[in-house]
């Protein structure tokens, strides 16, 4: 058997992500120093699309039905009834079933790096990778000054169940995102063998009963110890809302700061829409109401500041 890779890049797309895709790989071009491997996986329909727009760059491309078919126990009639999100969630914790590497770190399309990286950045030793693991609190105090009102409720949703799952005790509730993700697969194989398989359900059914695959992996990485825990932070500047990236704009915290404590910025395709590919499924009217509302909450977060 061929020794696998220590770690491979890896980002799960689809046609409206393209432009985000094509953003990352130019990034990918200038600071991947060790050059390492790259694997981008879309839906059938999309293969065509990107292999031809994204011809130039270098990365191997995977139908996301060859990461479902290398586990049975997932019903993929069901996966894809569900929401894209959902279903991203499970392709991106099945991507270690390919064999391709020992670890993977998972980029979602709207990340971008910001300086230059190599394996050390994710590999602690013996092949062994960091595990991000946080409480959350940047992404908590914002939203907390700036909204929305019901995130706090959101991220504990997202976790509570999953650590009472895992029959983890204490009031610490960890965060273990955000994109990019450093998994093992030696923690998915666990999950599965130690929980999934037992209680006869698959990672389709525990993400639906609650959808935060990072949170299943971190859970699973306490609880079951198959490595050890070298902490890291987030590795990016992660903009899960847009007045996180006005505030940073005020304060003059641009690239030239960031780099010095991330590799990258994800800039979350939920308000970056501008650079979704293809004609929006949105009407006129809808569009512009949007636009009325984003400068509408421009202006309120320019005088909260005041």
């Amino acid at each position: 058997m061929n020794q696998l890779a220590p770690l491979v890049l890896y980002c799960c797309s689809y046609s409206k992500d393209l432009k985000r895709v094509e953003r990352l790989l130019h990034s990918l071009e200038r600071h991947n120093i060790d050059k390492l491997d790259v694997y981008i996986s879309v839906p059938e329909k999309d293969i065509s699309l990107f292999k031809d727009l994204l011809s130039s760059h270098r990365f191997t491309l995977i139908n996301e039905k060859d990461i479902l078919h290398t586990n049975p126990k997932i019903n993929q009639d069901k996966l894809y009834s569900q929401r894209g999100w959902i279903q991203q969630q499970v392709i991106k914790s099945e991507f270690w079933r390919l064999n391709l590497s020992e670890n993977y770190l998972v980029l979602d399309s709207d990340c971008v790096f910001i300086k230059d990286f190599s394996l050390s950045d994710f590999i602690a030793k013996d092949q062994i990778p960091y595990s991000i693991v946080h409480e959350g609190r940047e992404v908590l105090q914002a939203t907390q000054r700036f909204g929305p009102n019901n995130a706090r409720q959101g991220f504990l949703k997202d976790r509570q169940p999953i650590k009472e799952i895992m029959q983890r005790s204490g009031p610490v509730i960890y965060d273990f995102g955000y994109a990019p993700f450093l998994w093992s697969r030696k923690v998915w194989a666990a999950l599965d063998q130690y929980h999934l398989s037992p209680n006869n359900i698959s990672l389709l059914e525990a993400i639906l009963s609650c959808d935060s695959e990072f949170t299943w992996y971190g859970e699973s990485l306490i609880k079951f110890q198959v490595i050890p825990i070298y902490p890291r932070e987030q590795l990016f500047k992660h903009y899960h809302y847009e007045h996180q990236f006005w505030q940073d704009q005020a304060m003059g915290y641009k690239e030239d700061i960031l780099k010095y404590d991330y590799l990258g910025i994800v800039y979350q395709s939920n308000w970056q829409t501008w650079e979704d590919f293809g004609a929006s499924n949105k009407s006129m009217p809808s569009r512009v109401l949007r636009s009325i509302k984003r400068l509408l909450k421009l202006l309120r977060f320019k005088l909260q500041l005041m």
